[in-house]
């Protein structure tokens, strides 16, 4: 028993908290000292914090509720709670109000450990209600924080170009970054004195060569002022761009400061030119391994991805949006013997696929299942989302299944239910499945309430479909 609950270990964390909480008390907090070993205070919190299967988002968000409500109970308890409330710091409260702002400086400045404690950190602001001397010394103080989350509604806030370098300065071990909500800017955003200028290109100079992550949503004018540093050690770049020109060298240029990509999101880029694309994904080419595009670029009728993937030899996963535009010849392209072979596949498909003058239900049909026999052989993901449902799909694909062998994910729409004795068919064929905690989720031809984040999938006789397969998470509607 004293093996299995490691009391001697404990036993020594026992004395370190009670010593922090007997060095913090104060006369009014006497009476909230703990009277239980610290031991049953930490299963609690773990059975809290570690109970994380079959769970959906809206179970979660109670139980980071009830987590923060147990940490008010006693002073030990609140110890041992901060490295879970303070690790991942979220707040809507922030946002509009100024007091809490100030508030979350005292707190972790009253106690230093609960700043250290934090490794991401994200600030969403009304331009009128940001306190940018609070959060100055917030990130100074957040010595261990590595993701960094600026996201402004509506407008940023006056002259903040050159406070943003003394924001970034004051994080030294970030590594992703977030900065949304770049649309509308305000005058004198951009420094503007040579002195200025001069001391905003070297703090932000300093913070890119230690990114590794970056996310940008905005204008095009404001996000290429942010990308013309070096970025030599980026590798997973995603961006959601407005006011994109037609004539524009976005790609080329962020090519020569972002060489090594391995992950490429792209939001609404549907006038990039196509010299421009491939002057980018001929540098990306030996690095790139994900690229997810959203909705396509729409200017060209002969499909994009036959230009661009010859170019990527190292891609392994694809995403497609579900916005109008991509056409039935970049199936194809995907297909081809001279693309890349991928181990993740997924398209978000709607009706606009049939806006294709040569797309019709059985080729389409068709063109995913080259897709699928192409990538076998590397496959262990292959999700095609449907959103209408009206799509007489699948018959013929599910007797290509099998080839899969390394499938662990699989989600397609079926135009039938396939027999048990077909499922256990391909969980033979693909073993992975039994391993895998999404499992293979087979769906009908008319979606109803299907939430993948969540796995509530509601129908009359789901239970008895459970019941049947349960242990290989089979799951019918």
């Amino acid at each position: 028993m004293c093996r299995k609950f490691r009391f001697a270990e404990l036993a020594l964390r026992e004395r370190a908290t009670k010593r922090r909480e007997s060095n913090c008390l104060t006369g009014s907090q006497t009476g909230m000292v703990s009277r239980l070993p610290t031991e049953i205070y930490t299963m609690i919190i773990n059975c809290l914090v570690n109970d994380r299967d079959g769970k959906s988002p809206g179970e979660m968000e109670v139980r980071a509720h009830t987590l923060t409500s147990l940490a008010s109970t006693c002073r030990t308890i609140q110890i041992l709670c901060e490295r879970y409330l303070y690790t991942n710091l979220r707040s809507q409260r922030l946002s509009t109000d100024i007091g809490s702002q100030w508030l979350l400086y005292f707190a972790l400045s009253v106690e230093p450990r609960r700043a250290h404690t934090i490794r991401s950190l994200r600030c969403e602001s009304w331009s009128p209600y940001f306190q940018y001397e609070a959060w100055l010394e917030i990130l100074r103080l957040c010595t261990n924080l590595t993701h960094l989350e600026l996201v402004w509604q509506y407008s940023t806030p006056k002259n903040f170009s050159e406070r943003l370098g003394n924001l970034v300065a004051a994080c030294p071990n970030v590594t992703e970054f977030t900065y949304g909500g770049l649309w509308y800017i305000n005058d004198g955003f951009w420094p503007g004195t040579l002195e200025q200028v001069a001391r905003f290109s070297q703090q932000y100079a300093k913070f890119a060569k230690q990114l590794c992550h970056l996310e940008i949503c905005g204008s095009i004018d404001c996000i290429r002022k942010i990308l013309m540093y070096d970025y030599p050690n980026l590798r997973s770049f995603t961006i959601n761009v407005d006011n994109y020109p037609r004539e524009c060298n976005f790609f080329e240029v962020l090519a020569s400061h972002a060489p090594s990509l391995e992950r490429l999101e792209l939001y609404w880029f549907e006038e990039a030119n196509l010299r421009d694309l491939n002057m980018g994904f001929k540098v990306w080419g030996k690095t790139l391994r994900s690229l997810a595009i959203n909705p396509p670029i729409t200017r060209y009728t002969d499909g994009l991805l036959a230009h661009l993937l010859p170019h990527l030899t190292k891609l392994e996963d694809l995403y497609l949006g579900s916005q109008p535009g991509f056409q039935l010849s970049d199936l194809h392209a995907i297909a081809q013997p001279g693309a890349p072979r991928l181990k993740s596949f997924q398209w978000r498909v709607n009706d606009t696929i049939f806006w294709d003058f040569f797309a019709n239900s059985e080729t389409v049909n068709q063109a995913i299942i080259d897709i699928f026999l192409a990538h076998s052989e590397t496959l262990n993901s292959f999700i095609i989302d449907e959103e209408l449902g009206f799509w007489d799909f699948g018959t013929d694909l599910f007797e290509h299944l099998h080839k899969a062998k390394n499938l662990e994910n699989l989600r397609v729409p079926l135009h039938y239910t396939p027999t048990e004795d077909e499922i256990e068919g391909l969980l033979t064929a693909c073993p992975k499945f039994r391993q895998s905690e999404t499992g293979l989720i087979v769906v009908r031809e008319f979606l109803t309430a299907c939430t993948l984040t969540t796995m509530e999938y509601k129908e009359d006789d789901l239970e008895a479909v459970e019941s049947s397969w349960n242990s290989e998470k089979i799951i019918f509607q």
